[in-house]
């Protein structure tokens, strides 16, 4: 009976999980180039090459166990969202699926789809956070700053006052999105690599990029989810049920 208490368990805690981040997922419905998560589970074999071996994972106890459900990866889905019209000059969204905005942080360079942006006092283009935006000379100056005037930003990010260009936003692009790390406040991170400039960025000046958060999808999983939570927590309770039984109705028989 252990055996099946184990997996019942193991398929509970899992759902648990996938609740969490379906709660996050609504919860961010209406952030800003919010990027929807996902969990992926596997089973878990005693002797999977994925896991390493060990003393506990190799014992002959261990074997008996049947096989249970662990989490092997959260997803980032980073299909874009919705572009919504703000007429804000300094509110940027991006066309191109795979590129983002470029933000210096105390932690190193990170990157974005929210483009959500304004100027400080020293008139720097920054984020929400206050994190300045970096334009594609930013090995040689301490951000984009502008003068009072009319600023326009074209398709491929050049940054123009009154009809004169004055800077270029550096906007990265990569191959393969999922390669970046969420860090949180919308920002990722490239680990192990440099993304690459982007040359067709599809800037859209006065537009923001909206969460990619589906509701309906969402509470459909999510109903999914507790019903299953659920169905693992009565087989849990038979479980105990039964061995509670074979204990004292069984074992005083005998």
């Amino acid at each position: 009976m252990l055996n099946g208490l184990y997996t019942a368990t193991s398929g509970m805690l899992a759902q648990n999980r996938k609740l969490e981040i379906i709660s996050n997922n609504l919860a961010n419905i209406n952030t800003t180039s919010y990027k929807r998560e996902d969990a992926i589970f596997r089973d878990y074999l005693y002797h999977d090459k994925r896991t390493p071996q060990d003393i506990i994972k190799a014992s002959e106890y261990n074997k008996t166990i049947n096989n249970t459900v662990s989490l092997d990866s959260i997803y980032t889905d980073f299909s874009p969202g919705n572009l919504r019209q703000t007429g804000n000059r300094f509110d940027l969204a991006l066309e191109n699926k795979n590129t983002f905005f470029a933000v210096e942080t105390p932690f190193g360079i990170r990157f974005t789809r929210d483009g959500h942006f304004t100027l400080d006092k020293d008139r720097r283009l920054v984020n929400q956070d206050g994190f300045p935006v970096l334009s594609r000379n930013f090995e040689n100056n301490e951000g984009i700053i502008l003068p009072d005037g009319e600023v326009t930003i074209t398709e491929n990010g050049e940054i123009m006052v009154d009809g004169v260009i004055l800077d270029q936003l550096f906007i990265a692009e990569v191959d393969d999105p999922s390669k970046m790390q969420k860090m949180g406040r919308n920002l990722y991170a490239a680990i192990g690599f440099m993304p690459d400039e982007s040359t067709n960025p599809g800037v859209r000046q006065g537009y923001l990029e909206g969460s990619n958060v589906n509701p309906v999808k969402e509470m459909v999983s999510m109903i999914e989810s507790m019903r299953g939570f659920e169905t693992y927590q009565k087989v849990i309770q038979t479980i105990d049920e039964i061995n509670s039984k074979s204990s004292n109705d069984i074992g005083r028989l005998a």
